[in-house]
């Protein structure tokens, strides 16, 4: 399987990135972090910049020239800037529950701007699944670490059915779903929260346990590969230009290690993604090894941010584990994500399990 990119997507790549230096400047999360309290919707500007170049378009299910892995492509360079906007809950997460799912009229309306995301982590889980039921026609449960339910319009979720049959369904946020108290998030810029949902759903459609977790895993996996290589190129950047004992410090072997371990890390997460969202875009592929493809994607690239955006504040050291430097959104941004889906351990031991035929 090629997983090269070819020209048009390298374009689509270099487009974004040019994009979102002019419109998303690295100061703009630490804004946003401040903005919680002060001005909770001064994300909306950049959104409606990102809906009106069509990025959420995306969502649409009538899209041929674009599939997951152009999505894959925008969504690690919103997780390169830090963008804090609801792109990866509602094309990535919300709209890739909903793939193949036949509900065409909700993926248009996200598609057209309306912000979405997705619920499916029972409380006390580390692996995402089913956490609402659908009974006599009424979508009931409890979900935990929703991302950006504060800013939803529209939320993705399966439940299990009174036949014990697994459904995705759309609820509106509103009346019979109310937003549960947390101790806040680690990542203000892409606020989580938890919620409790008594409503009549919007629609529903059957749906296949692996195939809707397939697309969100690859894509919070593409944004935590983001995160790890702008982290990893900030920490270069310092190593090259601060300079101990007459020499830059990434001349000395404990700094140009951990970079290089850094490195590797970062490329293997990122070849395994690049991989599963081509396998993703097979329709060949079964849906067993799709999942298999994402799961392992997402492992890795949450080990590659984390790693990564500790490295970094290690690197910079005083100067990275202060407020104005950047460092700590990265490491705020990686923890999080690293957790959404499955942390990598939950992850591994379930393809592992998996692989060995269910046995424990």
């Amino acid at each position: 399987m090629d997983v090269g990119l070819n020209s048009e997507q390298l374009s689509l790549r270099n487009t974004v990135r040019d994009i979102l230096r002019t419109e998303c400047p690295p100061d703009m999360a630490r804004r946003s972090l401040d903005d919680v309290s002060t001005d909770p919707d001064r994300w909306r500007t950049l959104w409606k910049t990102v809906v009106d170049l069509g990025w959420t378009e995306l969502a649409s299910p009538d899209s041929d020239d674009y599939g997951p892995v152009e999505l894959a492509l925008v969504l690690e360079e919103c997780g390169a800037a830090i963008a804090p906007i609801p792109l990866l809950s509602s094309v990535g997460l919300a709209a890739g529950a909903l793939r193949g799912t036949g509900l065409d009229a909700v993926l248009t309306d996200i598609a057209g701007g309306v912000v979405a995301t997705l619920a499916v982590h029972g409380a006390g889980s580390r692996l995402p699944g089913a956490p609402m039921t659908l009974s006599q026609g009424r979508l009931r449960g409890r979900a935990a670490a929703v991302l950006n339910l504060s800013r939803a319009e529209l939320i993705v979720t399966l439940a299990r059915s009174d036949d014990g049959d697994i459904l995705a369904a759309v609820a509106s946020c509103g009346s019979g779903v109310t937003v549960l108290p947390t101790a806040g998030s680690i990542d203000p810029a892409q606020p989580v929260s938890d919620v409790e949902v008594d409503v009549e759903p919007l629609a529903t459609a059957r749906v296949d346990l692996e195939s809707a977790l397939t697309a969100p895993l690859l894509a919070t996996a593409a944004d935590l590969v983001g995160v790890a290589g702008a982290a990893l190129t900030r920490s270069v950047e310092h190593a090259k230009s601060r300079h101990q004992f007459g020499k830059p410090i990434g001349a000395f072997q404990g700094v140009k290690h951990a970079l290089a371990d850094n490195y590797v890390g970062l490329e293997r997460a990122r070849s395994l993604t690049y991989a599963a969202a081509a396998r993703l875009a097979d329709p060949a592929t079964p849906p067993a090894d799709a999942w298999t493809a994402a799961a392992l994607a997402k492992a890795a690239a949450g080990d590659a941010a984390t790693n990564c955006a500790r490295t970094a504040v290690q690197v910079h050291g005083a100067l990275g584990q202060t407020w104005e430097h950047d460092a700590h959104l990265y490491v705020r941004h990686a923890w999080q994500g690293a957790a959404m889906l499955g942390d990598s351990r939950a992850l591994y031991h379930e393809v592992g399990r998996r692989s060995c035929g269910g046995a424990a």
